[in-house]
């Protein structure tokens, strides 16, 4: 929106001649106003719609404050739209009255004196164009929306939400912010928010709130971990936006929580599968191949002592072809149970395909890593699986491959282990009874 007169003083002023100004004070339930960068008026016409009592000819004459011609409730909500006038924005919006009896459309827009209608330059003052559409409203069956439907529209809405006071404290939440939580209205509020926030996701969004508080950004979201009233953790997703007065001072924080723990059991599921063995439940080749890459660097940096483990089960391929591939899944299975019994808590087990098993021992030496390494046939050989009126024992060979900082690569050592477990696997004179 904007005005081009044919000539304006150098003053910012206009001076309109009577017939127009009398043409603009017979528009119906209308009021136009033109005012300067300071917010006083240069031109006021049309119907009396909204003024503060007294003479309006004193309130709204030119060089008179526009905010002295309006209830106070009324310019806190006006004047927003006209500062962005004079940054050459043009807005619009419906406003009630105090009393919610009164209905008006405020447009607001920048005032040229240049003659251009384009967007530059520095706009000289504002127009704004006040309709009252009461009627139309009332017509169209809309009244303004009670404070009593706000809140039953709040309960109900399907996302938890609620407000925080600027000391973190909730002031307010709805239903579904109940029931995420598992805690009542009564024990939420007042209690801070920070009190059920998992200690460790406490202040991970701290840089966040320092920018929202800043005005440097409008909302954020970060995922975070609670406890509810269980005791159990949750996860979910935390929407956070600031809320301010018509000075942008902050008045209180708008909260917003969705439960996402079942997702994160899903994802934590699928990562699961994608680094375990889905028989055994032992790391999978691609886990363990990361691990053992760790652990070559660390070892190359800090000088620490590790070894590795192939283990390769005996005839096994007897053991599937004598007594099917179910009686061979049973074996691995409880071959895979044996080692992981026999190791430490710190020893990472694998398996990487087939009969194939791997063992990374960190913090080892020489001679733990031998009497690791002998007991493990004896472990694998105390397997029993039963096949009807038979069992199978199955048996194991191992090879060893010492990690510490001359150790070149994650590929070199695993290749010197399987050729050591290959050379105890020739070494055998016997097989062991499948």
């Amino acid at each position: 929106m904007s005005i081009e007169p044919s000539a304006y003083p150098d003053r910012v002023a206009v001076s309109a001649d009577n017939a127009a100004v009398a043409a603009l004070n017979e528009l119906p339930e209308a009021r136009i106003l033109v005012f300067d960068r300071e917010f006083r008026f240069i031109l006021a016409a049309g119907q009396s719609l909204v003024h503060n009592a007294g003479s309006e000819s004193a309130v709204c004459r030119t060089g008179a404050l526009v905010g002295d011609a309006f209830p106070k409730n009324l310019w806190k909500l006006i004047k927003p739209l006209c500062r962005s006038a004079l940054d050459g924005e043009t807005r619009s919006r419906e406003i009630w009255s105090a009393d919610d009896r009164r209905s008006l459309m405020v447009d607001v827009g920048p005032l040229r004196l240049d003659g251009s209608s384009g967007r530059t330059g520095r706009p000289a003052g504002g127009v704004a164009v006040i309709l009252d559409i009461t009627a139309r409203r009332a017509a169209d069956g809309v009244a303004r929306p009670s404070h009593d439907h706000f809140e039953q529209v709040f309960d109900r809405a399907p996302i938890g939400t609620g407000l925080l006071g600027l000391d973190g404290r909730w002031t307010l939440v709805n239903r579904a912010l109940c029931e995420i939580t598992g805690y009542t209205t009564e024990e939420l509020i007042g209690q801070r928010f920070s009190d059920i926030t998992h200690p460790d996701d406490v202040h991970n969004d701290a840089a966040q709130y320092a920018q929202l508080l800043a005005g440097a950004i409008a909302a954020f979201q970060t995922e975070k971990r609670y406890f509810n009233a269980a005791g159990e953790i949750m996860s979910a997703i935390l929407s956070i936006s600031l809320v301010g007065d018509v000075e942008s001072a902050p008045l209180h924080f708008i909260a917003q929580l969705q439960d996402i723990s079942e997702r994160k059991r899903l994802e934590e599921h699928l990562r699961h599968l994608a680094d375990h063995d889905p028989l055994t439940g032992l790391r999978n080749r691609r886990l363990f191949e990361h691990d053992l890459k760790l652990q070559v660097a660390r070892s190359q940096r800090y000088g620490e002592h590790a070894a590795v483990m192939m283990v390769d089960l005996d005839a096994f391929k007897q053991v599937n072809d004598l007594h099917g591939h179910k009686v061979g899944d049973d074996t691995l299975k409880a071959v895979a149970t044996a080692l992981t019994r026999r190791l430490r808590e710190t020893d990472l087990v694998a398996r990487l395909g087939g009969d194939e098993f791997a063992v990374l021992l960190p913090h080892a030496d020489e001679k733990g890593t031998a009497i690791v390494a002998d007991s493990i046939p004896r472990v694998i050989a105390a397997c029993s699986v039963d096949v009807g009126d038979a069992v199978v024992h199955p048996s194991g060979s191992v090879g060893v491959a010492m990690i510490d900082q001359q150790t070149a690569s994650d590929k070199q050592v695993l290749a010197k282990a399987d050729r050591a477990m290959y050379a105890a696997k020739h070494a055998k004179t016997t097989a062991t009874p499948v």
